[in-house]
């Protein structure tokens, strides 16, 4: 076997113990066990990458490991050489310990390659940083996209622990002890549509909206009513909207004083009181913002980071065409990818995502109201949705909606439940946003 010194980090016993354990079980079982950690790229030897792939090629076409018919594989691509020939193979498998061992070795192959990945990764950046080449959130990105790539992913579980929640699930709801685990809106009618009476863990529901009709406010209201009714710790990506404002709304929304009257100075005292009151409230709460990502996948670090702070378990994204994406990326793909991390987000943290989203103009001057043909930019928004709520003023035009009462001025804006994976799509409701307590009912 060759000898070299390397001067990145690689450990070559465990690589070529790795190879020895999966060609010593010739039923290929310790070879899939091996698979799920690592691919030919995570080994830093060429004739270990070379060997590897064998395994992959023989494997996939005869359901066994044999190294003849690796030896004829490699041969067939001139590589046979590259890895000492036959002797070289059967050198493998020489003081291996047990193919217990292969998990073992293999993860120590896989922290290696990562560690390399890195090195390469931000070497690559400090030459294109040094030479100017891309801009610098073109660089930034990239990196981020590589810290993503790099992250562990959830192990494949048998399907037989599902049915067994399940089943626990089904008993707990004869008893009457079931509780769903959702994010409630707390409106009562936008609540009782949703298939699982909220936004459940790993959904990502996507609320659109013509400019102005309230979405980011909507949004607001559904993450302080979960956190003052159920303590459900939020995280909102506010891209437009400073922090000082939004704790501003959910001041508004708390106490239902008219804010303006104190800037007039005509607020009345017992209502300044309740403004104090808001004030201490907002700070209890377990609401979290952050006003800038470089890009999905900076929005995916920052996310989990942050679910492993403070156990965030409802994500705000206000709102998804604000997101950087690549710019060498056509819009519509940078948005579909956006999209799809998204997606990707709320599986693998179990989180309930509400994905803000605009629509395209002409939907927004529809009297009839919207349609998810209308959502803007990219179809995949669609797929990727397990819930689209699809907000517009009743009959068309913002103005229009506006009325005033004896309490004061509100807008009516309607809504359809356009996807709805747990429960009936279709159905339709209507809200009423009171402008001066910035609360929906």
């Amino acid at each position: 076997m060759t000898k070299i010194a390397p001067t990145v980090p690689v450990n070559l016993e465990a690589e070529n113990k790795t190879i020895g354990c999966c060609l010593f079980d010739t039923t290929g079982d310790t070879y899939l066990t091996v698979k799920q950690t690592i691919n030919s790229s995570d080994f830093y030897l060429f004739a270990n990458q070379q060997v590897f792939a064998g395994l992959d090629h023989v494997y996939e076409k005869h359901n066994t490991v044999d190294e003849l018919l690796i030896a004829e594989y490699l041969n067939g691509l001139g590589t046979l050489e590259e890895v000492g020939g036959h002797i070289g193979l059967l050198s493998y498998t020489e003081n291996i310990g047990s193919a217990l061992q292969a998990s073992h070795f293999a993860d120590i192959v896989r922290e290696k390659s990562k560690l390399r990945q890195t090195i390469r990764a931000c070497k690559i950046a400090t030459e294109k940083a040094m030479d100017e080449a891309d801009p610098a959130d073109d660089i930034v990105m990239d990196l981020a996209d590589f810290v993503s790539s790099t992250e562990p992913k959830s192990q494949i579980q048998a399907i037989s622990e599902a049915s067994g929640d399940l089943l626990n699930d089904f008993e707990l709801m004869l008893k009457g002890e079931y509780q769903q685990n959702v994010i409630r809106t707390h409106i009562p009618h936008l609540d009782e549509k949703l298939g699982a009476g909220g936004i459940a863990q790993g959904e990502v529901c996507v609320l659109a909206a013509p400019t102005s009709c309230g979405k980011s406010a909507l949004a607001l209201n559904i993450a302080l009513r979960a956190a003052v009714n159920d303590s459900v710790p939020s995280l909102i990506f506010s891209l437009e909207m400073p922090r000082k404002q939004i704790v501003k709304r959910l001041v508004q929304a708390i106490s239902g004083a008219n804010l303006k009257q104190i800037q007039d100075r005509i607020i009345k005292p017992d209502q300044m009181d309740k403004v104090r009151d808001a004030i201490k409230s907002v700070e209890e709460l377990p609401i979290f913002t952050e006003h800038s990502v470089k890009s999905a996948s900076d929005l995916m670090t920052k996310t989990k980071a942050m679910v492993k702070r403070h156990g965030i378990k409802l994500v705000v994204i206000d709102y998804l065409q604000l997101v950087p994406w690549n710019s060498r990326l056509s819009k519509n793909d940078g948005i579909a990818e956006i999209s799809h991390k998204v997606k990707q987000l709320a599986l693998e943290t179990n989180l309930a995502v509400l994905l803000l989203c605009q629509v395209n103009r002409e939907g927004a001057k529809r009297d009839t109201g919207i349609g998810l043909y209308d959502l803007k930019d990219s179809g995949d928004i669609e797929n990727d949705a397990d819930i689209a709520v699809l907000m517009y003023p009743k009959g068309g035009d913002i103005e229009d909606a506006k009325k005033l009462d004896n309490v004061g001025c509100y807008t009516q804006l309607e809504y359809i439940v356009a996807k709805n994976r747990e429960g009936e799509r279709g159905v339709r409701g209507q809200f009423q946003f009171r402008h001066l307590s910035g609360r929906f009912y």
